[in-house]
């Protein structure tokens, strides 16, 4: 008998249970664990979701206040960390969140020792550096989420001023997911035709566009959580995406959050987004974003920001 697919969410919060309630709409695996350490928590939200299931697919949604419920998981989402307030940026969480993730991976690494892990907790670049520098498993097998969302929006921004299908839109967001993160313009492509070659709307410059997106992007997660309280829909298909990508080994190309290779020239221990192939092994290969000379100077300062947020913590993440 095959094994069923099983992931794991740590966290019933709004994002983890929009993830563990996305997984069973979109049928990305066989069982969910919905771990909260407050368990009427996780309850409350899985049983909601559990209502559906006779609607759906047969699947099996399981509350749990305990890790050993997590063992055999196949793929585990940690969204579990104090959400920034109005006028904070995602660095802001950065101390109570890092004591957060130190304590889950540890417990992680006792139960599910083989298993992907996919942090989503906000700062993603920083806290997924810390599961890396926590965990005893391959570092392959620690993904952040990264600018996947970044890239997302962006994509579906410029297919809609350029009126064409949002999954012809070629370009990627990298560096932080927030405040610095950078646009990958150089090699931006509308289908195979180049961005800068491609018949723009009348009156619309280039430049026009890129000064606005490059604005736009970074701010988007902000001006939803001004008017919701947070995001967690889209962030949840993210997540869903990605662990599909692992489950049935799709080699598929995100930019999450990663130790970035030498060739980038930003030090090899900052950990941020940039394009790899997502499989069965978690991130199986990084690859090298082409960059203009302005693209590697704001990466360069992205990979700068995050850098000293992280030994700002040296002492307690050591």
């Amino acid at each position: 008998m095959s094994k069923i697919s099983k992931v794991a969410v740590i966290g019933s919060g709004n994002v983890g249970a929009a993830v563990a309630n996305a997984l069973v709409l979109l049928r990305k695996c066989e069982k969910v664990i919905l771990f909260d350490r407050t368990l009427s928590n996780a309850e409350g939200e899985a049983w909601d979701i559990e209502d559906a299931i006779p609607l759906l697919s047969e699947m099996d949604v399981q509350p749990s206040d305990s890790y050993d419920d997590v063992a055999d998981s196949d793929v585990i989402v940690i969204t579990v960390g104090v959400q920034r307030k109005e006028g904070q940026s995602r660095l802001d969480t950065l101390e109570t969140n890092a004591e957060i993730i130190r304590s889950t991976i540890k417990e992680l690494d006792r139960v599910a020792p083989d298993a992907t892990v996919i942090v989503v907790s906000n700062p993603v670049d920083v806290l997924t550096r810390i599961a890396i520098a926590t965990s005893a498993r391959s570092e392959n097998l620690i993904i952040g989420s990264g600018t996947v969302l970044d890239t997302a929006r962006l994509r579906y921004q410029l297919g809609k001023r350029l009126n064409v299908n949002k999954q012809d839109v070629h370009v990627y967001v990298f560096g932080e997911h927030g405040d610095s993160e950078v646009v990958g313009w150089e090699s931006a492509s509308i289908g195979t035709i180049p961005l800068d070659k491609f018949p723009l709307p009348q009156g619309t410059s280039l430049r026009q566009i890129q000064e606005e997106y490059s604005e736009s992007t970074p701010k988007r997660g902000y001006a939803i959580s001004e008017r919701k309280g947070a995001t967690n829909y889209a962030v949840a298909t993210v997540v869903c995406q990605l662990v599909e990508a692992i489950l049935r080994d799709q080699k598929k190309i995100f930019t999450v959050s990663v130790r970035a290779d030498s060739n980038y020239g930003i030090g090899s221990n900052v950990v941020l987004g940039l394009p790899c192939i997502i499989g069965k092994q978690g991130i199986e290969r990084q690859l090298l974003l082409p960059l203009n000379d302005l693209e590697q100077r704001l990466l360069i300062e992205s990979a700068a920001k995050l850098e000293e947020a992280y030994n700002s913590l040296s002492k307690t993440v050591s």
